[in-house]
């Protein structure tokens, strides 16, 4: 990324004003830390694009509409602890870099599925009859709930599914404790379209802790890396917290907040505390970009729209 001319002085220039502050007794308790932030921002090579929302509000959707290409894995429902990181690569280096989930990890995902589905909690998801135990308690719970997506237990209890799943599959690539890393090359993927297409598979994709996508993309070619993260209300809670480190970080340029307001007229309770947690935060507080989807169920319900207007006129004007 070329630095435009006027900012080519830029770091010499804010601290030769930040020294002039610190000289000056009656501005030395002035807090410079979001000019020193903002100003770690602006000449980076890079600019760190976070997507953050909730569990199933429409993130790697959007992704994949921007970057015109089906990367990352996108179905109602769906929640994982995947950090996605995509950033640029000329055409002949394509590559994805995929790191897994621990056996403990996984484990702790599923006894924290268990617990909200009230279903018998087990350690032992590495024996086939207790993890089929759980894959009959998760289908007879999808059944009476009507289907896969018919509630947000529903989709809790598909979830836990995939999981289960994506750990059998994966079991010869998963360690006990630690992370372990693969190129697309150690799974014999010859470009990015093959490796994308495992990755996106549910139950890969829900023991994938992160991954790394490195692709042609005019969007990307200046820098931008855009980073997609676990939902707010993920089922485990660290995996909500990683959103919210990365949203404080100090590498975050900007945020875009997927809200799934539209399609209810109001925000969840998630959503609220991430807004304030955004708007206290002055590194990035300037650089929030809200994207509301589900616009269109709005369209022929008058009450709704009115209640979806109504929140935007209380909380973003």
């Amino acid at each position: 990324m070329n630095s435009m001319p006027q900012c080519q002085n830029l770091q010499q220039q804010v601290e030769t004003i930040l020294q002039l502050l610190e000289r000056e007794s009656t501005l030395r308790s002035y807090d410079t830390t979001p000019v020193q932030s903002s100003l770690a921002k602006a000449i980076s090579p890079t600019f760190e694009i976070v997507f953050a929302g909730a569990f199933s509000a429409g993130k790697s959707m959007l992704l994949n509409a921007l970057l015109e290409r089906e990367l990352l894995y996108s179905a109602e429902g769906h929640a994982t602890g995947t950090e996605c990181y995509i950033a640029y690569a000329e055409p002949n280096q394509e590559r994805v870099i995929l790191t897994f989930l621990s056996e403990a990890e996984i484990r702790e995902q599923a006894t924290a599925a268990c617990q909200k589905l009230g279903l018998q909690e087990t350690t032992n998801i590495n024996q086939p009859e207790a993890s089929n135990l759980l894959r009959q308690g998760c289908e007879t719970i999808i059944k009476l709930e009507g289907g896969e997506g018919k509630s947000e237990r529903a989709k809790q209890a598909k979830a836990l599914m995939l999981l289960l799943e994506g750990y059998t599959n994966n079991s010869d690539r998963i360690h006990t404790i630690n992370n372990a890393t693969y190129s697309m090359e150690q799974f014999n993927f010859s470009n990015l379209k093959e490796a994308a297409g495992y990755a996106r598979r549910g139950s890969n994709s829900a023991v994938l802790k992160r991954i790394e996508y490195y692709c042609n993309h005019p969007l990307l070619q200046d820098g931008n890396i855009l980073i997609d993260t676990p939902g707010i209300d993920a089922p485990v809670q660290k995996d909500a917290e990683l959103t919210y480190r990365k949203i404080e970080s100090p590498d975050t340029s900007a945020v875009v907040c997927v809200l799934k307001a539209a399609s209810a007229g109001d925000m969840t309770k998630e959503e609220t505390q991430l807004l304030e947690k955004m708007r206290s935060n002055p590194g990035i507080r300037d650089r929030v970009f809200h994207v509301f989807n589900r616009i269109d169920e709005t369209w022929y319900n008058t009450q709704l729209r009115q209640r979806l207007d109504d929140l935007i006129s209380s909380q973003f004007q």
